[in-house]
């Protein structure tokens, strides 16, 4: 039986939205679309871009749906109002079974400090190269899922300016894709160990091991 993870909407919400509403774009505190709005009323930060990616996956109330060129905003603020939940079984269907450990660098992404960004941006400095050459491989929907909901978490925390908000950004995109493919690595590869720990090094140097990690051993009982 699935569980509730994120609960999206209500009056808070709703409220928002309403007499707000607008379509093309994110927008700003006079006028918003429903992800807009769900940046600025999600009660746990990094949540509105977990929520972001899954119902683009799931092909339900997406950026897309917000704007269709029949919608209207009172279908908007109806959906805020009456509110959905996102289960477990949204989140492994978008990110994996590895989906508690995203969940956990995006939400840790969300709280960055600037402090925190600086130690990123040396930390990362290292692994830079190296990781942006396995960007470039096809881990398929769930990595770009992840890699977006971290990267967009790290960006709207805005917790430091140029190159160190570059890093925080790069990596939170790296951890995140490490732990999608977290129980996907071996040690004779051809994704190894050590690709992963490369991609995740600056992460927990800075932020520690994100909670929620199934080894391989475990997913293959």
């Amino acid at each position: 039986m699935s569980e509730t993870v994120i609960h999206v909407g209500g009056d808070v919400l709703a409220d928002t939205l309403a007499g707000h509403w607008r379509q093309g774009g994110y927008g700003n505190d006079k006028a918003m679309c429903l992800h807009g709005a769900i940046r600025r009323c999600c009660p746990v930060p990094g949540d509105a871009y977990l929520i972001e990616q899954v119902e683009a996956r799931l092909g339900r109330w997406s950026t897309s749906w917000n704007d269709d060129d029949d919608r209207t905003e009172a279908e908007v603020v109806e959906l805020a109002r009456r509110g959905w939940d996102i289960t477990d079984a949204d989140l492994a269907e978008t990110f994996g079974p590895q989906w508690r450990a995203v969940v956990s660098v995006v939400r840790r992404a969300a709280t960055l400090t600037a402090d925190e960004a600086k130690r990123l941006d040396a930390a990362w400095e290292a692994a830079r190269g190296a990781a942006r050459r396995l960007w470039g491989a096809a881990w398929g929907a769930a990595w770009e899922a992840a890699r977006d909901a971290a990267w967009s978490a790290a960006a709207a925390r805005g917790a430091a300016r140029g190159a160190a908000r570059g890093a925080a950004w790069g990596a939170a995109w790296g951890a995140a894709g490490a732990v999608v493919t977290w129980d996907l690595a071996t040690d004779d590869g051809p994704y190894t160990t050590a690709h992963r720990d490369l991609l995740i090094g600056p992460w927990v140097e800075v932020c520690g091991l994100p909670e929620g990690l199934i080894e391989r051993e475990d997913m293959e009982r």
